[in-house]
């Protein structure tokens, strides 16, 4: 039993903290961030840095409020055409119910690795709450080189293996003249892949040695007692 709860904490340690720093990057902050970057690319169809904020802030609220393509389908050029075409409104649509998917498998993981912890609590095994979380980490940090090391040799490949995973064949493909493509080029999800990597290294680095400090301290005082 004690194996079986550790590998619950284990798996919903990397659960939470990948999908903690998803949600950290899907907030208004990020495009922010990247469009006032010197180095990130201006439009190339002339779209203004604060219509282009305000548009890329509307997909993002899309995606952290409940469901509804009014939020994009309403929104209009400074010139008063449709700012998103058919195909990107359903894209969204599925971007949204992957987000969704994503955050509630999350909480699931976050739930269970709580009562993993707490069952562990009660057998007395403080020590095995420690070394779960420090191995949650150490395995997270391994899943990471790995991903970092495909993101740096061959971004194209971890690109479109990713959305092969989620999204149905050529849905996610859009011309560069589409509004998508022109408020999160390339370079914005290169970005968004270093900081999600940095955000789930850092905790999952504190986690790995911190939890096998703490783990072999409570072991060693078993053992004197």
């Amino acid at each position: 039993m004690r194996r079986f709860l550790r590998v619950l904490v284990v798996l919903a340690t990397f659960i939470v903290l990948v999908m903690g720093a998803v949600r950290a990057t899907t907030l208004p902050w990020f495009p922010r961030w990247v469009y006032a970057r010197a180095d990130f690319p201006a439009d190339a169809y002339g779209m203004t840095a604060e219509e282009r904020l305000r548009l890329a802030e509307a997909c993002i609220a899309f995606l952290n409020l409940p469901h509804d393509r009014t939020l994009l389908s309403s929104l209009q050029f400074e010139d008063g055409t449709v700012a998103f075409n058919e195909r990107e409104l359903q894209h969204m649509d599925d971007v949204k119910g992957v987000y969704d998917r994503l955050t509630t498998w999350a909480v699931f993981a976050l739930t269970v690795g709580g009562i993993a912890i707490w069952a562990l609590h009660r057998r007395g095994e403080s020590a095995a709450i420690w070394g779960a979380l420090s191995d949650g980490g150490l395995a997270t940090l391994i899943v990471l080189l790995l991903l970092g090391v495909l993101m740096g040799v061959a971004w194209e490949t971890f690109f479109v293996g990713l959305h092969g995973v989620f999204f149905a064949p050529d849905t996610w493909r859009f011309y560069y003249t589409d509004t998508l493509i022109r408020l999160f080029p390339e370079p914005f999800w290169q970005l968004a892949g270093l900081v999600v990597v940095v955000m789930v290294a850092a905790p999952a680095f504190v986690l790995a040695l911190l939890g096998r400090i703490l783990q072999r301290r409570l072991l060693r005082s078993a053992a004197n007692v």
